[in-house]
């Protein structure tokens, strides 16, 4: 029996639609919506292998993850080393590498908060805006081969609303916070 037709709607992100091969999906969210990630991560393991960059400064507790693959699989361990490739971006350059880096591994791509690194004022901003634009490419080139949905949380900061729109001019779709208050639950899978 497969476990993914058996979740319930209630526990489904507003951002998960039938998505397809080539399409960049960029959803802006409200905060880290932390319970709402562990779901969409959990379905998508239970689902098959995927990669996931976390740019931010936060990731689920791996326990939490455990917790809720838990009530779908008793080999949970087993699913999330089999099916789940993360790797953490610790500098906007490591973000750029990354994103190289899964173009290598041939499967859908889950980025969370990529323009946290970009909101850096260490780094001088030309040098921020000529990495995030090579972002943006490879983004948007790995997009073609594999499915690749961004999730980055609004912030009312400058360099957000700097960032934010050349990001959203690349993707296929974009969900902002104020339409996906809008959207229904759905039962689709993005992958």
């Amino acid at each position: 029996m497969n476990a993914l037709a058996n979740l319930p709607t209630n526990y489904i992100a507003h951002w998960i639609t039938s998505f397809q091969f080539g399409q960049l999906l960029v959803q802006e969210t409200i905060g880290k919506e932390r319970e709402k990630v562990i779901e969409l991560i959990s379905r998508w393991v239970l689902h098959g292998s995927f990669f996931i960059i976390v740019a931010g400064d936060w990731f689920v507790d791996h326990d939490d993850l455990r917790y809720s693959l838990f009530r779908y699989t008793n080999n949970f361990d087993e699913v999330l080393d089999r099916h789940l490739r993360l790797v953490r971006a610790r500098t906007c350059f490591q973000l750029l590498d990354l994103l190289t880096e899964a173009d290598n591994e041939n499967q859908p791509v889950l980025i969370l908060d990529p323009l946290h690194h970009f909101y850096n004022q260490d780094v001088d901003i030309s040098t921020r805006d000529h990495v995030f634009e090579q972002c943006c490419q490879f983004t948007k080139r790995l997009s073609l081969s594999n499915p690749v949905a961004v999730l980055v949380p609004k912030l009312d900061i400058e360099d957000h609303k700097r960032y934010f729109p050349i990001l959203a001019a690349v993707a296929d779709e974009v969900i902002s916070v104020d339409e996906a208050s809008e959207i229904q639950p759905s039962q689709g899978m993005l992958f």
